[in-house]
């Protein structure tokens, strides 16, 4: 369900700080062609809902490609999409936490969706995090069991004591 059919003030400022979060995002950091990109086409879609946007629009107004662009000749702009969509999708796996907007560019086409989405944190950075302390457990098990094993042999040895 894409929730910018409903134009509610609030649902689009949602939108919007989805876009700053995504736009400041690692996946997007390097890629200023691809903020540009998908800043456009946000605002394409809050500005004229339900409009299409062609690849010649987004030529003319993302890459300055005015002057007898043809889609077929010069995919730039297929190519910057699916480069896009890989990096939402990266986005959405390793880096939203609070995002309670996904943006998504549907394949066969350049206007994105929104979908309402659960506040929770990715699941490959839970992973990292574990692993990344994973160290600091085997170090407190050891600890444990030789404090243990001190306990014993100092309680073995005061029992066989007369």
């Amino acid at each position: 369900m894409n929730i910018l059919a409903n134009p509610e003030p609030a649902i689009r400022a949602r939108v919007l700080t989805t876009l700053d979060s995504v736009c400041s995002s690692e996946a997007l950091r390097k890629s200023k062609r691809m903020r540009e990109l998908l800043r456009y086409l946000v605002q394409e879609s809050i500005e004229r809902p339900g409009a299409p946007v062609t690849a010649e629009a987004i030529a003319a107004n993302v890459f300055n490609r005015t002057n007898g662009f043809d889609a077929i000749d010069d995919p730039i702009v297929r190519t910057t999409v699916s480069r896009l969509r890989a990096a939402l999708a990266t986005y959405y796996e390793q880096e939203a936490c609070g995002d309670e907007v996904e943006i998504r560019i549907p394949r066969g086409g350049y206007m994105p969706e929104f979908l309402p989405r659960a506040a929770k944190p990715p699941a490959r950075r839970r992973l990292e995090w574990l692993r990344g302390n994973l160290w600091m457990l085997n170090v407190a098990s050891a600890v444990v069991a030789l404090v243990a094993l001190g306990i014993a042999l100092s309680l073995g040895t005061d029992a066989c004591r007369p």
